[in-house]
């Protein structure tokens, strides 16, 4: 294997990912925001046409949106849900609810707007129709007459009218008189849609389809009578009126609008006032005449699931210029007229995704170029990726809003697809046992070969990359080498025209009838085959559980790697060593050796089969995808994990890995655009390094500048314990220097005692200190903390972390001491209300007081030991109480005094008898006796 390597990668990020905006009900559009409103698992999704992806979610939780409408400002919205009550949502930056109320008895199965927005009408399954104020949020009118379910209520365009279906019955309502003035029954099946057509200004037609194969067209005014009755022979899902003077206008204007429908408008004399356009299951999109009845033009669906349609929408009611379709696959096709073709294309939604993989972009370097030049001189990137999503129409997926155009030629579901090496070229495989080729650029359909006898499985074009411009542009002279696989236990190598070929038959493709090589490669059927980056080899996988390695093209067996005890279902080449990677149903991903086809690892780690392998650009880790829904990142040399990533919640089918680039799909539905963020996280982590060590110097220097309660909450905000402790000790030290060299007594003695121990400490003062004015109560002055002045300057957010530090710190026997230190400053400092708001502060009370009782037990049992050494000093004949006085008593005294420590005895005269002996002491007392004195001090304290 190779000794060097690039830099290793670590972690990769989700930059996108699409999940669908619609799993079917009804979809409305607003002109003024360009927003496009459809429901997904009972979610109203807002989808910006322009850039093709869910922008906001309208969501009740518990309660899922049955229908919606949308106001003609695309600033509210009013939804339905399956408890029977109607919500006003506003459609701001962030979605708010307004307002909830009950509207009918059983749930709402339609809901509108009128023009105004002031106005809503709903109906519903109790057989009613109702207008509602929606700034009062009160019924106006209740339409009773129905028999059935009324499935659709509109407003008309310019009148304060209302249509109501419910089956196969229309009606009209006048909102002034509350009246039906209209009753249209012409239809014998249920009414599935309707729209209203522009005569004149304010007269308008209505146009209704239904499943009994008829568009009718009412006129509104008087009795509500049948203009024209259209049989359009399939059942009708969808209808729509569009105004033909703009699209006239343009015909005229400009030629280069072409195809019958363009040609009829500029030819026909005397154009209907509105063209009505027809979907069904038919799988066409049709254009009638209202006037005579007679089909104008017709395009195919471009849909998939065989091209069903289910609804139809204007984009631009005023001039006509745009429509939408919604098939069975519930995707969106966007139209243009007079062209009537697609322009662009929105997934609602997506089956399982059963193979991604990018499309490769390379840009060379400039004329300097060398013959000798690697593929390093050139960049290769990947925008775009093909995605396969369990039907026949494979789709150019863009990395960026995730814009679609579709391959459409197949007849059955396309399971298998590759991309050339240069990424100008698709080929195709599936059910239809054909394999098509075509432009990446164009989505032309560009090659067809037919030959295998069971669904392809797996297709690889020749995988040398040129190394330089020239290389390239003379490869596209040669022919073109493609393997497939198939489920017939097959391998085919086929010879396709040149790339210059190629192009000159785009549109209508040529025919490719008969194969170079035909092998049998193995027993059961053939999961995958991968062409090597040198085009010297060929690796096969099937579910006879062996990875065969082949010659290329000529297809002659080399050798076979055995050892998995499950079905192969992804074979991967290592760009840089002669080795190939194999993934299997056993849950285990193993590399083979390509000299004796033996295995030197094995990567297990994943719960379930391993469904897809590749290598990362520098070819010493591998990525994997598993049925377990998880993609694995594994070093090479060490075969350990890497790192995890849990973004998909069922199988991930497929993975591809094209640089710092790499995209995954699955059973879930779901695509994801992945981003190496390896350097990121490397630079992220030095500035956190940096700024952490410029923290840190900004606390010692708050330190030495004298600011040290401002260093103290610091080091609590960046949870530096290390150096609150060191800040606390040194304020301890320094507070216990003083004590020691100022012989300041015990605080909690009575006042008389302490007032006379300072007057003679001062008595005491040598000169030199006397002369600086320096004395115990000004260095007291100048310290530089205090404790309770910075606990009461803390929040309550800070107080927590304090008091959650002091409890790990108690449980700590060195630091206990500065632990309880703290703690009493607090409990003194704070008050208890303030306290006992602090979260958890009744299990930190219990768990200090235990520790507490520990600690005291520990002092006194060390306090009493102490008195050992003053036994031995003392008791010795060169004790240092006998050492320099000639009165024997107080040595005996002493002994006395000490005896009655060790003894546990009390002697209430202690502290007197101790201050007549410091009364009594001469001036020139020598140095160590005074220490002696000062020690015993400081162990009575």
């Amino acid at each position: 294997m190779a000794t060097a390597a690039s830099s290793l990668s670590e972690a990769w990020a989700v930059d996108a990912r699409h999940v669908g905006c619609f799993t079917g009900g009804k979809v409305a559009f607003c002109e003024s925001s360009n927003l496009l409103g459809c429901l997904c698992d009972e979610e109203l999704h807002l989808v910006d046409s322009s850039c093709k992806e869910p922008t906001r979610r309208v969501v009740q939780e518990g309660d899922g949106v049955l229908t919606f409408a949308i106001d003609h400002l695309g600033l509210n919205a009013c939804t339905s849900h399956r408890s029977g009550l109607l919500r006003h949502f506003t459609l701001g930056e962030k979605i708010a609810l307004a307002r909830s109320w009950r509207g009918h008895e059983q749930v709402v199965a339609d809901v509108s707007f009128d023009a105004t927005g002031a106005l809503v009408a709903t109906g519903s399954v109790d057989r009613t129709a109702k207008v509602w104020d929606f700034q009062g949020y009160f019924c106006t009118h209740n339409f009773k007459g129905h028999a059935g379910i009324v499935s659709l209520a509109r407003f008309h365009p310019a009148k304060l009218q209302l249509v109501t279906i419910a089956d196969t019955e229309v009606r009209l309502w006048d909102l002034e008189s509350s009246q039906c003035i209209g009753i249209m029954k012409d239809h014998l099946a249920s009414i599935s849609s309707m729209c209203f057509g522009r005569v004149k200004t304010q007269l308008f037609e209505l146009v209704t389809g239904g499943r009994d194969q008829v568009v009718n067209v009412w006129n509104l005014q008087g009795k509500c009578s049948l203009v024209r009755s259209i049989p359009v022979f399939e059942h009708v899902e969808g209808v729509m009126a569009v105004p033909t003077r703009h699209l006239r206008q343009q015909c005229k204007e400009h030629t280069i609008f072409r195809g019958p429908f363009a040609d009829w408008m500029r030819q026909e004399k005397e154009p209907p006032a509105f063209i009505i356009f027809t979907v069904g299951n038919k799988g066409a999109i049709r254009a009638w005449n209202p006037l005579d009845g007679k089909q104008v033009a017709s395009h195919d669906s471009p849909h998939a699931a065989k091209g069903e349609l289910r609804q139809i929408h204007c984009l631009d009611t005023a001039k006509g210029t745009k429509m939408v379709t919604i098939g069975e696959d519930l995707n969106f096709m966007m139209w243009s007229l007079p062209e009537f073709e697609v322009f662009s294309h929105i997934m609602g939604h997506n089956e399982e995704i059963v193979h991604v993989q990018l499309i490769p972009q390379i840009a060379w370097p400039q004329e300097q170029e060398v013959e000798d030049s690697t593929t390093k001189g050139s960049l290769v990137t990947a925008d775009r990726f093909v995605c396969i999503a369990n039907d026949e129409h494979p789709r150019v997926v863009s990395c960026e809003g995730f814009g679609a155009a579709m391959l459409r030629g197949h007849t059955d579901v396309v399971i298998s697809c590759d991309v050339s090496v240069d990424g100008a070229w698709i080929a195709t495989g599936g059910k239809d046992q054909v394999i098509k080729v075509w432009s990446a650029s164009t989505c032309e359909l560009a090659c067809t070969c037919s030959g295998h006898a069971g669904d392809v499985t797996a297709l690889s074009f020749s995988k040398r990359r040129p190394r330089t411009l020239r290389a390239a542009s003379q490869q596209e002279q040669l022919p073109m080498l493609l393997v497939s696989v198939s489920q017939d236990k097959t391998m085919k190598v086929w010879e396709i025209p040149s790339a210059k070929e190629l192009g000159k038959v785009l549109g209508t493709g040529t025919k490719v009838k008969k194969s170079k090589v035909t092998v049998l490669a193995h027993s059961k059927e053939v999961n995958d085959v991968l062409v090597a980056p040198n085009n010297k080899l060929m690796a096969s996988g099937g579910q006879d559980k062996l990875v065969r390695i082949w010659k290329f093209p000529e297809g002659d067996l080399l050798g076979e790697c055995k050892g998995h005890r499950r079905g192969i279902w992804c074979v991967a080449f290592s760009p840089i060593d002669q080795v190939v990677a194999s993934a299997s149903g056993d849950a285990t991903v193993r590399l083979w050796n390509l000299k004796d086809f033996r295995a030197i690892r094995s990567f297990q780690g994943h719960s379930s089969a391993v469904l897809r392998v590749a290598f990362l650009s520098n070819g010493m880790q591998l990525m994997t995808s598993s049925v377990d829904g998880l993609l694995k990142l594994w070093h090479i040399r060490t075969a350990e994990c890497a790192g995890t990533f849990e973004e998909h919640s069922s199988k991930v089918w497929c993975i591809d890995v094209c640089g710092n680039r790499m995209v995954s799909g699955g059973a879930d539905s779901k695509i994801c655009i992945w981003r190496d963020t390896t350097q990121e996280m490397e630079k992220q982590r030095q500035d956190e390094k940096a700024d952490l060590a410029l923290k840190d110097s900004r606390i010692a220097l708050l330190v030495r500048e004298g600011k040290v309660e401002a260093a103290l909450t610091l080091a609590l905000d960046l949870k530096r314990p290390g150096q609150m402790r060191q800040i606390l000790l040194d304020h301890t030290m320094d507070v216990v220097g003083r004590k020691m060299f100022t012989g300041d007594g015990d605080k909690a003695e009575p006042e008389s005692q302490r007032g006379q121990r300072k007057r003679n400490k001062a008595k005491r003062a040598t000169p030199k200190a006397k002369e600086n004015g320096v004395c115990a109560k000004d260095k007291e002055e100048s310290t530089p903390i205090d404790l309770r002045r910075w606990v009461l300057s803390l929040n309550v957010e800070q107080l927590e972390r304090l008091v959650e530090l002091l409890e790990q710190w108690n449980s700590n026997r060195r630091m206990a001491p500065l632990a309880q230190m703290t703690f009493a400053t607090l409990l003194l400092s704070v008050p208890a209300s303030k306290l006992k708001a602090l979260e958890g502060m009744n299990a930190t009370c219990r768990a200090v007081l235990s520790y507490a009782s520990r600690h005291m037990a520990r002092v006194e049992s060390l306090l009493q030991k102490t008195y050992l050494f003053d036994l031995i000093l003392q008791g010795s004949s060169q004790g240092l109480a006998t050492k320099d006085s000639d009165d024997a008593t107080i040595s005996a005294e002493a002994l006395k005094r000490t005896m009655d420590v060790l003894l546990q005895g009390k002697d209430e005269d202690l502290e007197k008898k101790e201050d007549e002996f410091e009364e009594t002491e001469d001036d020139a007392v020598d140095e160590d006796v005074a220490t002696s004195g000062e020690a015993k001090r400081r162990r009575k304290q």
